[in-house]
């Protein structure tokens, strides 16, 4: 996947500006910089989701199909197979009256995957019995773990997670950080992470592209930015990052 010069704007405000970078099958790409600095935008505009009165520019090239990140139609028939998302609010992502077990279900079948929801459950760590569980019933940490489960039983090509951590305590996004970089890597699905904290995004992604103000200050190897910080925003993260 490549993006080429994404930009959106809102009421002639500009929100991204000029936004490149290219992912292969089972890389890892963070998406890092301060808070509005329209990382989750990104990935709204990926997926056709921007809000409706917002004007969005560039292109993504998808293989060998050229597609306008304009183009919400075309945009919305890559999502699950091609682009899957793991929210960061998994809990209210998840419908309150249907079992764990039905919406892996009816995912399979949406996306023409193997209906297989209690081996998709031991895959993110949890065990089968969940099948028969309503979101009500779970902690913050496994409703994000059956969400991961939901995104990858589509069988995407790019998974996109938005802060995936950032309702968990320390032990819980330790975990979570390293079941995304264990199951992306068994099934060589190119992860995108959004995240405002370097510490962990260095658990699971070995490239980073850093945001302020919707545009690209830096990008690069993590090791790299880490051990040279090009510009400010990037040094106000290592330094943060090495205070926790």
């Amino acid at each position: 996947m490549q993006v080429e010069d994404l930009g959106c704007a809102i009421d002639g405000r500009t929100l991204l500006d000029a936004v490149s970078f290219s992912i292969a099958a089972g890389e890892s790409l963070a998406l890092l910089g301060p808070s509005g600095a329209g990382k989750s935008l990104v990935l709204r505009c990926l997926l056709g989701l921007a809000p409706t009165h917002a004007k969005v520019t560039g292109t993504l090239f998808w293989g060998d199909r050229r597609v306008p990140l304009a183009d919400r139609r075309t945009l919305a028939e890559l999502r699950g197979r091609g682009l899957a998302l793991v929210p960061q609010a998994a809990a209210a992502s998840l419908d309150p009256m249907r079992t764990v077990g039905d919406q892996l279900r009816e995912v399979c079948v949406l996306h023409n995957t193997d209906s297989r929801p209690r081996e998709r459950l031991i895959e993110v760590g949890l065990s089968p019995e969940f099948v028969d569980r309503h979101p009500h019933a779970l902690s913050g940490g496994q409703a994000q773990r059956v969400a991961l489960a939901l995104a990858l039983a589509c069988r995407p090509s790019v998974l996109l997670a938005d802060e995936p951590m950032a309702s968990l305590d320390c032990v819980g996004q330790a975990a979570l950080v390293e079941l995304l970089a264990r199951r992306c890597e068994a099934e060589q699905v190119a992860l995108v992470l959004v995240s405002h904290d370097l510490a962990r995004a260095v658990g699971c992604c070995s490239r980073a592209l850093v945001l302020d103000r919707g545009r690209v200050v830096a990008q690069g190897p993590l090791a790299t930015l880490l051990a040279a910080p090009p510009e400010p925003t990037t040094a106000a993260l290592v330094a943060a990052a090495r205070r926790t």
